[in-house]
Formats: C-alpha cells, sequence, structure tokens
C-alpha cells in the first residue's frame, strides 16, 4: 500500500485503493493530538500553527475526501452543481486539485426539505461536494482546539459523545440524595438557522474568511438566490460544529468552571447558583434547580439574555418546566432524558470499557497518559 507522509505534496497518486488508509488516521491524529495539547495548555499560537499545517496536510485532504464521498450519508447527495464522486477516479481528481483554502470560494448551498415528526418540514442546505470536502478539512482543524474548551455537560455533535451519555449525566444530576427536583426542559428555536454570524464569527480567531464565506454562500432555492443574513446550514459538514461553538458557555452562566477550568459540582456552588445543573445535547437541554422560583427568576432570564446575544431564543412551544415526579409527560422523557433507575441499571451493564478512552477523544493513547510528542 501507498504510505502518506503528513505534509507532503501532491504528487503521483494513481491508485486511490492503494492508499494506506491506517497510516493515513495516525498521521491525522498525531496533528490533531498536537492541537488538543497546545489548546489545553493555552499556547494559542501552537494552535495555530499546527492547524495550518494540519490543512496543508496531504493526509488531511485525503481524509476530507474519504469521509465526503464515501462514509458520510450524504455521499450520493449532489449541490447545486449536481457533481458527486462516486469513484476512485473523480476522488483523485478532486485531490489533485490541491484543496487549497487561498483563493478558495465557496458556491451557494442547494435548499432542500425534510420531514419532521411532528408533520412539519426541516430545511437543510446541501453544499457541494468540494464545499463539503473542505469543510471536513476545517473540521480536522477546529474540532481539536475546541475540544479542551468545550463544558462538561455538552455531549451533542461531538467526537467520543452520545445521548447515552447525556442520559447518564441527567441520571446522575437527578439521582443523587438531596438533588435538585424541578427541571427546565427546553429547546432553542430555529437555532442553526437563527445563529448571528457576528457573534460566531467573534469566537473563531482562525479561518474567519473562509467560514464567514461559507455563512455569506447564500441558497439557491427553486432556481432563485437568497442571501443568507444569519444561521448557518443544516445540511454542512462544520455546521455542527459551528453550533456548538456557539453555545458554548451556558453551563458557565451558572458558576460551573474554577477559574483553572476544573468542575464545581452544584452543591458547591454559591449564592443563586447552588444546586443549578445545566445539560446539553445539541440545541437541547436540561436544567435543574431546588425550585421551580429559581428556574423562573435565575435561570430562564439568564439564558434569555445568553441566547439573545447570539441572535436566538428559547422556543416557546418546547420550553416547560416540570418537576421530576412530573417528568413522565414532558418531551425529554419521551426522548429518554428522565430515566428511571431500572431502565438505568441495565443500559449501565450494557457501557463497554472504552467510554472512558472515548471521553479524550484526541488524547495520545498511552498507558503513562504522557503529552505526545
Amino acid at each position: 500500500m501507498t504510505s502518506i507522509e503528513p505534509t507532503a505534496g501532491r504528487g503521483a497518486l494513481d491508485d486511490w485503493s492503494s492508499i494506506d488508509w491506517p497510516a493515513v488516521e495516525r498521521n491525522v491524529r498525531r496533528l490533531q493530538e498536537r492541537i488538543f495539547w497546545a489548546s489545553q495548555n493555552g499556547e494559542r499560537a501552537r494552535v495555530k500553527n499546527l492547524q495550518r499545517l494540519l490543512v496543508r496536510s496531504r493526509c488531511a485532504k485525503l481524509l476530507a475526501i474519504r469521509r465526503v464521498t464515501q462514509i458520510n450519508r450524504g455521499k450520493r447527495t449532489p449541490g447545486i452543481d449536481g457533481v458527486v464522486c462516486p469513484g476512485p477516479s473523480s476522488r483523485l481528481a478532486m485531490f489533485r486539485k490541491g484543496l487549497n483554502l487561498k483563493g478558495y470560494r465557496p458556491k451557494s448551498v442547494r435548499r432542500v426539505y425534510i420531514p419532521k415528526t411532528d408533520g412539519k418540514q426541516r430545511p437543510l442546505g446541501i453544499p457541494t461536494m468540494l464545499d463539503r470536502v473542505m469543510q471536513a478539512l476545517v473540521t480536522l482543524a477546529l474540532e481539536p482546539e475546541w475540544e479542551p474548551r468545550f463544558e462538561a455537560n455538552s455531549y451533542g455533535f461531538r467526537p467520543g459523545r452520545c445521548t447515552m451519555d447525556a442520559i447518564e449525566a441527567i441520571y446522575r444530576a437527578l439521582s443523587q440524595k438531596g438533588s435538585s427536583r424541578w427541571v427546565l426542559d427546553a429547546d432553542i428555536a430555529k437555532c442553526f438557522d437563527q445563529i448571528d454570524h457576528a457573534a460566531l464569527l467573534g469566537r473563531l480567531p482562525v479561518f474567519t474568511s473562509t467560514i464567514r464565506r461559507w455563512l455569506k454562500a447564500g441558497v439557491v432555492e427553486l432556481g432563485t438566490l437568497n442571501a443568507t443574513t444569519m444561521g448557518t446550514p443544516q445540511g454542512g459538514v462544520i455546521s455542527p460544529l459551528l453550533a456548538n461553538i456557539a453555545l458554548d458557555g451556558m453551563e458557565r452562566l451558572f458558576g460551573a468552571e474554577r477559574s483553572d477550568g476544573r468542575q464545581i459540582v452544584p452543591c458547591l456552588r454559591k449564592g443563586s447558583d447552588r444546586g443549578i445543573n445545566l445539560i446539553r445535547y445539541a440545541d437541547d437541554f436540561v436544567v435543574t434547580a431546588p425550585s421551580r422560583e429559581v428556574l423562573e427568576n435565575v435561570v430562564v432570564p439568564r439564558l434569555a439574555m445568553f441566547l439573545a446575544s447570539r441572535g436566538l431564543e428559547l422556543s416557546a412551544a418546547k420550553t416547560r418546566i416540570v418537576h421530576i415526579d412530573d417528568g413522565s409527560t414532558s418531551s425529554a422523557s419521551t426522548s429518554g432524558a428522565f430515566p428511571t433507575a431500572s431502565c438505568w441499571s441495565n443500559r449501565r451493564k450494557k457501557r463497554s470499557a472504552r467510554t472512558a478512552e472515548r471521553s479524550r477523544p484526541f488524547c495520545a493513547k498511552t498507558g503513562s497518559g504522557r503529552r505526545p510528542r
């Protein structure tokens, strides 16, 4: 098989099937681990340099192409240009283009609709295949920077985390002796469609120009080009990460972290923050508190102000305050957010020994836990 160096030139790659994919993934992961540790140690300049190195990496470009054209569910869905990459020759042709961010200009996204469970339709914005590959490439560089910065109880669209982890966190928050019994079951209205561009871009120190072009590329619907002044299109590879970046900070509103980043358990927090615990999965979240009054007078106003600064608001139809004993009728319980003890004990037995390893996806997998060189 062809061995790929991390930052080698395009060279003469003639056979897609001969690529040593385990070697490609190791090379990309090695760079991601270095970005992760630099971000965790606050070395911002080093993070930027490593990210630029990664997006120029031959391995990262090959891996981005493979994920978009062979692995992702939308691999056969074209953008406005009608182009897909069904075979090795088209993938090689895309790789030979260079995939450089310098001078890159994305095309508009194609508007499609998919049905929702309530009978309504969800709008998606489908970028072209080339734009999705470029988004995957930038995601490979941004994800390890933000993973050590994201809050502990954020679970949606993060590597190594799933809905089961969110359910476990909710169970722990509600099952302890003396834990808070009142719950705010909340949803953010049209989160992906309403995110303020300026607020989001202000949190991104790198790739800002490229991401701005993606956000401002416009939407083509029934042959008409419409400008995009807000939101990040559902259907873009990088959109879930951008949404998480925009929503990062909700848990810190309630004194969840010390100045050094260590977590403070709800029962040890001071003042009105005492007993408040926020657990988020994408744009859905649950907040536990000692009383209904705390949720109404402290939690909801803070969240409303936080979301308003990002162009967002709580969904009136999907947000409610319930007592834990009445949680069986809430939307969170419908998705398994308020599990019973017997339900959880059965699920817990099925959890694999890989959970601890998945919780730190960009750390070096060494027995000593040492920083990678």
